[in-house]
C-alpha cells in the first residue's frame, strides 16, 4: 500500500493537498494498475521485475479495482463521507458555511451588514 501511494503521489509534477492526493491514489487503483494484465506495481527493492501485488489472487485484484472505482464515483458526487465511513455533515451547518457577510460602504456611515446565502456550485 505504501509503495502504491508513493508512486501515485511522486509522479505528480506539483504539490497536492491531502484530498487531491487521496483522489489520485484512488484514480491509480481504479485505472487497473493492480490487475494481472495491467501495468502492475514493480517492487523497487528487487533486481528483477517483481510485481509487488503478486500475493493477490485475480479475484482480489478485481475486487480492489472495483472498490476503488466505486469510491472514486462517491467522491465525485460529494459523498466522501461514505468512503471514509463517517456520518455526513448536517445540512444546516453546511448552509451556514456558504454565507458571506457584506458591509455597506459609501456616503452613508451606517454600519449595515447584509447576509447573503451563496449557492455552492457542485
Amino acid at each position: 500500500m505504501e509503495l502504491l501511494v508513493e508512486k501515485a503521489i511522486s509522479t505528480c509534477e506539483r504539490q497536492m493537498g491531502v484530498g487531491e492526493s487521496f483522489r489520485r491514489v484512488l484514480e491509480c487503483v481504479a485505472s487497473g494498475i493492480l490487475l494481472q494484465d495491467g501495468p502492475g506495481l514493480k517492487d523497487p527493492c528487487e533486481k528483477e521485475e517483481v510485481d509487488a501485488a503478486a500475493a493477490l489472487t485475480p479475484q482480489q485484484r478485481e475486487d480492489i479495482t472495483s472498490s476503488a472505482q466505486l469510491a472514486l464515483r462517491l467522491c465525485a458526487f460529494g459523498q466522501i463521507h461514505k468512503v471514509l465511513g463517517m456520518d455526513s455533515r448536517p445540512k444546516a451547518r453546511r448552509h451556514m458555511l456558504n454565507r458571506k457577510t457584506y458591509e455597506a460602504t459609501g456616503p452613508s456611515k451606517k454600519a449595515a451588514k447584509v447576509n447573503v446565502a451563496i449557492k455552492a456550485r457542485r
